[in-house]
């Protein structure tokens, strides 16, 4: 089992500035024919939330024909700058997002139990899970006990070195991680938001963050280090998953580049 993870995508409209400073959509569309091409063909694609930029329908309409681009099945998950609403309205074929109330689900039919959880905290940069979704996720985790799941989010529920992203992360951090300790069935935990790539042990979990389509966040730790962009390359996650390596992450670049040398059959 192949996925592959796309965040923070930041779909903004051509006029806006932030469109030609980072050409969002161009980029997401390059990393779509990529993800379509890769010798490594994902079975799913997940989108770990900041879809679009501004919360406008306008956005969520260049989103949904870029998206159309994916040649195989694409999950959806809300960020702080996406509208829920809109989202609902703008992909009523996505018949997994339920019809109210807050955007959790489960993609079922895979050999891991796939739950993806809402942490949008509508006009607030930060995340928010609350008590009713950390029980519907304690539920689910122990309806199939012995089964491996993988949690998709976009805020990471760890703090990240980078002081300024951490001042806008998942607020109740504490009560998520306490019901991930609980399960030993919690394979990985997958989130956005921070436009890096980066892991820790949280909840006796490993959690992993995806870095954008668009645009990275600049490298710079400590509580004076400053919030700034930086044109990195764009990047997505592959999870790849078999019985016998159980789960593993590589991060690919959105970018072909020329093979120096094979090895097939003990030649180069």
């Amino acid at each position: 089992m192949l996925i592959a993870q796309l965040s923070d995508c930041h779909i903004a409209t051509p006029e806006e500035d932030f469109t030609k400073l980072y050409q969002p959509a161009d980029r997401l569309r390059e990393a779509i024919r990529h993800v379509n091409t890769s010798l490594n063909r994902p079975d799913l694609v997940f989108l770990t939330g900041d879809l679009i930029n501004s919360g406008k329908r306008e956005e969520y309409d260049i989103l949904r024909d870029l998206i159309a681009g994916f040649e195989m099945p694409v999950y959806l998950l809300p960020g702080n700058h996406d509208n829920c609403a809109l989202l609902r309205e703008v992909f009523p074929d996505h018949d997994y997002l339920p019809p109210s109330g807050d955007l959790n689900y489960v993609v079922d039919g895979w050999p891991l139990k796939i739950i993806c959880l809402d942490t949008n905290l509508h006009g607030k940069p930060e995340g928010f899970l609350g008590e009713a979704q950390l029980d519907w996720l304690d539920q689910q985790l122990a309806s199939e006990p012995t089964r491996r799941a993988v949690i998709f989010m976009h805020h990471p529920p760890f703090l990240t070195g980078l002081a300024k992203m951490d001042g806008m992360g998942l607020l109740d951090r504490e009560a998520f991680n306490d019901i991930i300790a609980r399960h030993d069935n919690v394979e990985r935990v997958l989130c956005g938001h921070v436009h890096r790539a980066i892991q820790k042990l949280a909840g006796g979990t490993l959690v992993q963050t995806c870095p954008s389509t668009s645009h990275q966040i600049m490298l710079h730790l400590g509580e004076k280090g400053e919030l700034g962009t930086v044109f990195e390359p764009p990047e997505y996650l592959l999870h790849y998953w078999t019985e016998e390596a159980g789960f593993l992450t590589h991060t690919d670049y959105v970018k072909d580049y020329d093979i120096a040398w094979t090895l097939k059959d003990g030649v180069k």
